[in-house]
C-alpha cells in the first residue's frame, strides 16, 4: 500500500508562474534594452564633415540618424545606414573612381577649395566601433543593469511580464 501525499504550497505555484513566463520575460529583456541603448549609440556614432564644392558645410549624421533595432523572436539586431559597415571596420587605402560622372569634384578641406580629378587614392579609415563605447556608457550609467533589476524583480515578484 502506498500512501500518496500532496503538499500545497506558495513555492511550487511560483516555480511553475516563472517557468511558463520566462520566454514573455526574455522578449521584455530585449526590448527594454533594445530602447535604452538607442540614445547611447546615437550619442557615441560619429558625425562626419559633408561640404559642398563651394566649401559651405552641410549637417552630417546620416549614420546616426539611421540607428535603429530589429526587434525578432530571438533577440534583436542593430540596423544602420550602409555606411556603418565602413565606419565600425575602417577601411584600407584604395582608389575612388567617377561612377555616373567623368571625373571626381569636391570640396577638399586640406586645400581649402573644390577640386576636380579622374581618380583619386584614398587613406583609409581607421577602426571605430562606437558600438562598444556606446556600451560601456551604458554599464557605466548603470542603464542596463536597471533594465535587468526593473524586469526580472517584476517577474520574481509575478507581477509585470
Amino acid at each position: 500500500m502506498f500512501l500518496k501525499v500532496q503538499i500545497d504550497d506558495q513555492v511550487t505555484g511560483r516555480i511553475q508562474f516563472m517557468a511558463d513566463t520566462v520566454g514573455n520575460v526574455m522578449q521584455d529583456l530585449v526590448e527594454q534594452t533594445a530602447e535604452v541603448l538607442t540614445p547611447f549609440l546615437k550619442e557615441n556614432a560619429p558625425v562626419g564633415k559633408h561640404y559642398r564644392f563651394d566649401g559651405t558645410m552641410l549637417p552630417g549624421g546620416q549614420l546616426r540618424d539611421s540607428l535603429r533595432f530589429e526587434i525578432g523572436m530571438y533577440g534583436a539586431r542593430l540596423l544602420g545606414a550602409k555606411q556603418g559597415i565602413y565606419v565600425i571596420g575602417g577601411t584600407r587605402p584604395h582608389p575612388i573612381f567617377p561612377r555616373r560622372a567623368k571625373a571626381l569634384a569636391f570640396f577638399w578641406p586640406k586645400v581649402g577649395h573644390g577640386v576636380i580629378f579622374g581618380r583619386v587614392n584614398h587613406p583609409g579609415t581607421k577602426p571605430n566601433d562606437f558600438r562598444e563605447a556606446a556600451l560601456q556608457q551604458a554599464v557605466d550609467e548603470m542603464a542596463l543593469q536597471q533594465v535587468f533589476e526593473r524586469v526580472i524583480s517584476g517577474w520574481v515578484a509575478g507581477s509585470g511580464v
